[in-house]
């Protein structure tokens, strides 16, 4: 499975949930407490695990996710989709030694939708 974040692709990918939450964006109320505008917007939310990856894997890693907003692209349902998300955490890995060679696990990022 693959995720491209930022123009860079990542083939490691073992696991990515692509879920639509509701956000309510606009809620207005008048005097009387009546609802008079009131926006929902059907955005995801991605959960992206990824395998074991090297230095340099994680460093382009790190690099395409280092702004605020990223452009993600990936495959769901719909189709491909390409949109901006937020990035909630860093990339934080566990450094594991795989036959004498650095290697990180337990990478794992949560995006949502701008």
């Amino acid at each position: 499975m693959k995720i491209t974040i930022n123009g860079t692709e990542f083939g490691c990918v073992t696991r990515l949930d692509a879920a639509r939450e509701t956000r309510r964006t606009d809620i207005r109320y008048n005097t009387n407490g009546d609802m008079l505008i009131d926006l929902v917007n059907r955005k995801y939310v991605l959960d992206v695990v990824f395998g074991l990856m090297t230095e340099s894997e994680l460093a382009a890693l790190r690099s395409a996710t280092g702004e605020i907003f990223v452009t993600v692209k990936f495959n769901s349902p719909e189709g491909e989709i390409e949109e901006q998300f937020h990035v909630e955490d860093e990339p934080a890995p566990v450094l594991t030694y795989v036959n004498g060679t650095a290697m990180y696990g337990g990478v794992r990022l949560t995006m949502r939708q701008k």
